[in-house]
């Protein structure tokens, strides 16, 4: 019986030993500093960009309690559809930077590897969230972004998203910049932007300034003329990938028609299955189908819940103490 319990103990701290050095003695992920390492990185960047608002005389939004810097307004020229306050407000939370970081890891992603996202304007925070985790993981990240924008999301015709990139990207907080920007909203021509829908001709003006000097800060401007074209350019620029990221609810990411299927795919990182792709599905559903692990960034509240990041505080979480950084027990 002595024999049998030595034997036993023997297993048993060689057991613990396994566990401590996959999860660390605090039991925190073994890649928790890189998760803070993100979300500290966005937070340096809304610092940034709330800065840059300033000197552009752009006052921070009202709805924006925590001052994080990242909100617009409800209606603007480039709005394109509404949305809740609430969840913008929450998206801007500097700890989805670490919740992307762990879903690049479960991915199996690692130094060097290739990921291709796109993004719009309505969930700058995400958008962040992305080009902050691949950049404290040192992957390549090809990106695309919109500018149109829903309600409370970076629809700001003085300063858009990939304007934001820009303070940052100028400021060397991150690598890259966008490979392609188009217009966004209805069939990414700004079919349902505000300032096109009540056609007044001051915000028609400022929608066309806001193009003009976007294309004259450098950024590769396309035109969409059809959904099909849309999407093998996009496929074309982010050429060959180990995954794919959609944050937001544009028609490029989720598909072109009503019946789209991506909403019951859920939310967090997606594992590659067996899709029916047509012409009008999104690059989403298309990317599972080839087999490639895909995040989708949209349902916050569900995001939340499935991460433990808290939903519309009062207070900002302090980096790394969250459950997310922790090996679940």
């Amino acid at each position: 019986m002595k024999r049998f319990k030595g034997i036993f103990c023997i297993l048993l701290a060689a057991l613990c030993a396994v566990l401590l050095a996959a999860c660390g003695d605090d039991g925190r992920l073994p890649y928790a500093k890189t998760m803070e390492k993100a979300a500290k990185l966005h937070t340096e960047a809304a610092r940034l960009i709330r800065e840059e608002k300033a000197a552009r005389g752009i006052a921070l939004s009202a709805d924006d309690k925590l001052k994080i810097g990242l909100m617009g307004e409800e209606y603007t020229s480039i709005m394109t559809t509404l949305a809740g306050c609430e969840e913008k407000r929450t998206s801007q939370l500097p700890d989805f930077a670490a919740l992307v970081v762990k879903y690049f890891q479960e991915a199996g992603l690692k130094k060097g590897d290739v990921v291709g996202a796109n993004f719009s304007g309505s969930y700058p925070g995400f958008n962040l969230a992305v080009l902050c985790a691949a950049q404290a993981m040192e992957l390549e990240l090809r990106y695309t972004t919109s500018v149109g924008s829903s309600a409370y999301g970076a629809n700001l015709p003085g300063y858009t998203f990939p304007e934001m990139v820009k303070t940052i990207y100028d400021a060397g907080l991150i690598s890259w910049m966008p490979k392609l920007v188009t217009l966004g909203g209805g069939g990414d021509m700004g079919r349902n932007m505000m300032g096109y829908l009540l056609e007044e001709p001051e915000e028609i003006r400022e929608i066309e300034d806001m193009k003009t000097r976007l294309i004259e800060n450098g950024l590769v401007w396309a035109h969409i003329e059809s959904y099909a074209q849309d999407i093998a350019l996009h496929e074309e620029v982010y050429g060959e990938i180990k995954a794919f990221v959609n944050a937001g609810g544009n028609s490029l990411g989720l598909g072109a028609g009503d019946d789209s299927s991506i909403l019951t795919l859920g939310s967090g990182l997606l594992e590659p299955r067996d899709v029916t792709v047509t012409a009008r599905s999104g690059l989403t559903e298309r990317y599972l189908a080839k087999g490639i692990p895909t995040i989708h960034l949209l349902a916050v509240k569900k995001l939340c819940e499935e991460s433990g990041i808290p939903y519309d505080p009062d207070e900002l979480p302090e980096i790394g103490t969250l459950p997310l950084y922790y090996e679940s027990k």
